[in-house]
């Protein structure tokens, strides 16, 4: 399953997108990642307005049944999607 990051906002607003075939993650990554994005998506957090400080993270995940999209800001990243952001910001601009 294929995931893109859209990242804008923090102090540079530098906007970076990158994306990852989730089958390219070892597993208990992949597993952790996955239900952390669905969490997400059953139960999103409010979004502060402005903040431009804070870097924002938009996350689609493409799925057969149609794509799941999540945004959150830096401080409301779960500790279990962080390997997966960190692994997208690591690959760079798609």
């Amino acid at each position: 399953m294929l995931v893109s990051l859209e990242r804008s906002g923090g102090f540079t607003g530098r906007r970076v997108t990158s994306s990852i075939d989730t089958d390219d993650l070892p597993v208990p990554q992949r597993t952790e990642a996955l239900q952390a994005l669905d969490a997400l998506a059953a139960a999103p957090p409010v979004v502060p307005p402005g903040g431009a400080s804070q870097p924002r993270y938009r996350l689609t995940v493409h799925r057969a049944a149609g794509q799941q999209i999540v945004e959150v800001v830096e401080s409301q990243v779960p500790a279990a999607l962080r390997p997966l952001i960190a692994e997208l910001m690591r690959r760079g601009p798609a």
